[in-house]
């Protein structure tokens, strides 16, 4: 029963769509072609080894009928992948449905004809091998029709049909046992064809899904696409106005480091200076993201300071901890240069501080630096609750917190270990931790040590510049009165006469009021129809002997690409002071009154 409930759930009108269709009567008819062939092929032979065994002329002529059909098959098959090609599928599908059942029918007949050629034989081995002939069809027929199953049954009926009336007269004393043989044989054919039948519909199924899914991952993909670039296009836009108070608070901390005289003050202004330069490097770095963005490239490791870090980790959470009651302090060798990002490995060490003072409730926190083999090895030792070992392996991962099960977002998102790992992955280098639960913890990680010539150079850069002096005039074009009033103190305190202005008219004014400038500096983004590029050109075309610069917050810009590309000097914001000391010594004349050599 539950055989002939399947068979005729698949033969009854299915809910199967117009695309469906058509891709199972495709399936159909690539076989087509092999069962036109059997029609010529099977003809011909019985007809060549069986001519004593049955009248000849009623054997020609059902020869001649298959031939005609198969002919007329391939020639149906020929016009459908034709019309395939041009027509639309649904217009196609709906055409050529009933036609192909029509052709299964036409088919199913031509085979089932076979059987009257029992009555003109004259050999018992022939209706034997008719009746084998017309299980074969049947077999045949079943792959065939199968993803089609009203064509099978149009097909298959005349020819089961037929082969059952052989049997009958050809094994007329076991009739009853063949008629079960031969049924049970064509349910079998019947449940393979089924099988088939919704095996590709299952896969008609999970290819549209498949293509649905890729559509929408498509979809998808450029809607992050467009996301990310209307985020680039913020940046570019955004980077100029942000970076105006970080270029001048540079300035002003370097004009001030020029103009302290006081020795009490000079570790203060050393402080600020270092804290200047740190929102400097992080401000950048934050501003550049496409260097990081999808982690297509590591970062460039570079010589870094590590005792001077630590003091500086230690300094700036020194208040912190005692606010907390808690002690802060460092234990370092005299000199340790390591190979790291200096955004990613103040990042780093800032969150381990951070970490353990947060789950320190009494006691200390001690940062450590040690040299191990060819490696540094930076260690944050706390007095803290600790961490369970069933625990270890989870802190690292993004918004686990231990003592946070109620996600109080007072006591933060649980964010910062699992930045600390990221930054200490991209950096090359290796991070664990150790803990007793009550007593504390000690995290680590561990950096490559920088080889000696690389460790000299990032002494010397760590020293405190000396205040230069300088000779000359500049003229510096910018619309910030922020960033004007920074120029002006730092050039004056560097010893240059300097007039700012805020667009080319007040150039142009400064200029014809006598003004001849040794240095002109512009702004990329001014007030008014001239940016800092066309500007830069046209007072460089009537004064050649000034050296002129380009300054932009937007290194993307087409203007600021186009000065690259037509040699000019351009500057990012905010200004790398050594880059500007050198700058200046190779455009200005020396104190002394004697030009530099360009």
């Amino acid at each position: 029963m539950g055989l002939l409930t399947d068979l005729s759930a698949a033969l009854s009108p299915r809910p199967l769509d117009r695309r469906t269709r058509g891709k199972l009567l495709a399936a159909s008819q690539r076989m087509i072609p092999l069962a036109a062939l059997a029609g010529v092929a099977v003809p011909v032979l019985i007809t060549l080894g069986f001519q004593e065994s049955v009248a000849l002329d009623a054997l020609w002529i059902w020869t001649v009928e298959m031939l005609v059909l198969s002919a007329l098959t391939f020639l149906v098959h020929m016009r459908y992948r034709k019309e395939r090609r041009h027509m639309p599928p649904a217009e196609h599908t709906a055409r050529w449905w009933p036609r192909m059942r029509l052709l299964a029918a036409a088919i199913g007949l031509g085979w089932a004809s076979a059987g009257l050629l029992h009555a003109h034989a004259v050999s018992s081995e022939f209706t034997v091998v008719l009746f084998v002939l017309m299980l074969a069809v049947l077999a045949v027929a079943s792959s065939t029709y199968a993803a089609v199953p009203g064509s099978l049954v149009l097909c298959a009926a005349p020819v089961l049909l037929a082969a059952f009336l052989v049997a009958r007269l050809t094994f007329p004393e076991q009739i009853a046992y063949v008629t079960v043989l031969v049924f049970f044989y064509a349910g079998l054919l019947a449940y393979h064809a089924l099988s088939i039948h919704r095996t590709l519909c299952r896969e008609i199924a999970l290819e549209r899904g498949s293509r649905r899914l890729a559509r929408r991952f498509y979809e998808e993909r450029q809607r992050a696409l467009e996301a990310s670039e209307e985020k680039s296009r913020f940046l570019a836009a955004a980077s100029h106005d942000l970076r105006q108070p970080v270029h001048a608070l540079v300035m002003l901390v370097e004009a001030l480091r020029a103009r302290n005289r006081s020795d009490d003050l000079h570790p203060l202004v050393e402080q600020v200076a270092a804290g200047t330069q740190t929102i400097d490097l992080l401000f950048s770095s934050l501003l550049d993201l496409s260097k990081l963005e999808g982690r297509k490239q590591l970062p460039q490791l570079v010589p870094c300071d590590i005792t001077a870090l630590i003091d500086e980790v230690v300094n700036q959470f020194a208040a912190d901890a005692r606010v907390n009651g808690l002690t802060l302090r460092g234990n370092r060798p005299a000199q340790l240069i390591a190979l790291a990002e200096p955004v990613m490995l103040r990042r780093a060490l800032y969150n381990l501080v951070q970490n353990a003072l947060r789950y320190t409730p009494d006691g200390g926190v001690i940062v450590r630096g040690r040299l191990r083999a060819d490696e540094v090895r930076i260690e944050v030792w706390d007095t803290g609750v600790g961490i369970a070992s069933t625990h270890t392996a989870e802190i690292f991962s993004p918004y686990f917190q231990v003592e946070n099960a109620h996600r109080d977002l007072s006591q933060g998102l649980g964010l910062g270990l699992a930045i600390f790992r990221e930054c200490v992955r991209l950096m090359q280098g290796q991070y664990g931790v150790r803990s007793v639960p009550g007593r504390g913890s000690v995290f680590w990680f561990s950096l490559k040590l920088a080889p000696a010539a690389l460790s000299e150079a990032a002494r010397q850069h760590g020293k405190a510049p000396d205040t230069p002096v300088f000779a000359g005039t500049i003229l510096v074009v910018d619309d910030d009165r922020q960033v004007r009033d920074a120029w002006l103190a730092l050039l004056k305190a560097w010893g240059v006469t300097v007039q700012c202005v805020d667009d080319g008219t007040g150039a142009d004014a400064a200029l014809a009021g006598g003004l001849r400038p040794h240095v002109i500096l512009c702004d990329l983004r001014l007030p008014g129809q001239e940016n800092g590029l066309q500007l830069m050109e046209r007072l460089h075309a009537a004064y050649p002997a000034a050296h002129v610069a380009l300054l932009s917050g937007d290194p993307k810009s087409r203007a600021f690409l186009e000065a690259e590309e037509a040699g000019y000097v351009v500057l990012t914001k905010p200004i790398d002071m050594d880059g500007l000391r050198v700058l200046l010594r190779r455009w200005l004349p020396s104190p002394e009154g004697q030009a530099t050599v360009r």
